[in-house]
C-alpha cells in the first residue's frame, strides 16, 4: 500500500514539473506578442511625431515666416546673440495638459538648440526636454542631429542620435531607447512654402528596455516613411527582437494611420500604436 502511495506521488510530482516546463516553455515562446510590438511602434512614432513637430517650425524660422499655432500655445525663437548662426527653439506647451489639435495631451517644454539652417549640410541642433509629457507620459533624454550628404544618399540626410531616451508612465513603468538612424529627405525639398509635402525615409537600429523589463532591438529592415502631414509613420518594416525572440512588423501600406501587423511563426497579427501608453502595469 506504502509502495502504491509513493508511486502515486512520484506520477503526481512529474505531471507537476512537467507542467510548469510547459508553461515556461509557453512563455518564452510568447515574448514578443502584440503589447510589446505595439509599444515599439508606439515610442518610434512618438519620437519621430517629435522631430516633425521641431523640423516644422525650424523650417518656418529659415524661411521668415510664422510657425503653426494649431498644435502649439507658444513658440519662441531666440537669436543667441554671443554665438554666430545659432538659435533657441523653445515650443512650450505650459505647466497643465493642453489638447492639441490631434487629440493628444501636452504639458511641458521641448528645447531646440540649433547651429545652421535647416535645410544646408552644415545644420546640427539637439532637442531636450522640460518636463515634456504627451498623454501623461513623461520623456525625457536628447536627440542630436547632424545634416550630411554623401555618395550613398541622393538627398539631405540627416544623422540622429537617440541618448538615453527614457518614457515614464504615471505609474512608473519605463521604456528606454537609445540608438542611431538615418532620416533622408525624400520629397518636398524644393518647396520651402509647403512644409505639408515634406517626407522623409527612416533607416537605422535601436536597443533598450521595454515596460516588461526586456531588452529588446529594432532594426529597420525597409525604410519608414514619416511625413510632416501625418502624426504616424506610413509605412516600413521593423525586425523586432526581444531577448532572444524575433518577429517582423510592419507600419501597413501607407495609409495616414496608427493600424500595423506583425508576423510570427507564419501567422499575420493586427495591432494598434496610437494610445501613447503602456499595457503592462507593474
Amino acid at each position: 500500500m506504502r509502495f502504491g502511495k509513493k508511486v502515486c506521488y512520484l506520477l503526481a510530482s512529474m505531471l507537476v514539473m512537467y507542467s510548469c516546463n510547459s508553461n515556461e516553455h509557453e512563455l518564452e515562446m510568447n515574448i514578443t506578442n502584440a503589447v510589446n510590438v505595439e509599444e515599439n511602434a508606439m515610442v518610434n512614432s512618438i519620437l519621430e511625431n517629435i522631430l516633425n513637430e521641431v523640423e516644422y517650425n525650424m523650417l518656418s524660422i529659415d524661411n521668415g515666416i510664422a510657425t503653426k499655432q494649431d498644435s502649439i500655445p507658444f513658440v519662441k525663437i531666440a537669436d543667441n546673440n554671443n554665438q554666430e548662426n545659432t538659435k533657441t527653439l523653445s515650443i512650450n506647451y505650459g505647466q497643465q495638459n493642453s489638447s492639441d489639435y490631434l487629440g493628444k495631451l501636452k504639458r511641458g517644454r521641448i528645447t531646440t538648440q540649433i547651429e545652421g539652417e535647416f535645410k544646408s549640410e552644415e545644420c546640427c541642433y539637439t532637442v531636450s526636454f522640460e518636463q515634456y509629457y504627451i498623454n501623461n507620459l513623461n520623456i525625457t533624454g536628447s536627440i542630436k542631429v547632424d545634416s550630411r550628404k554623401s555618395a550613398s544618399f541622393e538627398n539631405l540626410t540627416f544623422d540622429v542620435t537617440f541618448e538615453e531616451i527614457l518614457f515614464t508612465d504615471e505609474k512608473e513603468n519605463t521604456y528606454t531607447l537609445s540608438g542611431k538612424l538615418s532620416r533622408e529627405w525624400i520629397e518636398g525639398y524644393e518647396t520651402s512654402n509647403n512644409h505639408w509635402d515634406d517626407q522623409f525615409f527612416i533607416s537605422g537600429t535601436t536597443s533598450g528596455i521595454n515596460s516588461e523589463g526586456r531588452e529588446y532591438q529594432s532594426e529597420i529592415l525597409t525604410p519608414l516613411l514619416v511625413s510632416h502631414a501625418c502624426e504616424f509613420i506610413a509605412s516600413g518594416e521593423v525586425l523586432f527582437t526581444a531577448e532572444n525572440e524575433s518577429c517582423t512588423y510592419s507600419y501597413g501600406n501607407g495609409l495616414c494611420d496608427n493600424k500595423g501587423f506583425f508576423t510570427k511563426d507564419g501567422q499575420q497579427n493586427q495591432f494598434e500604436y496610437g494610445r501613447y501608453q503602456f499595457r503592462y502595469q507593474k
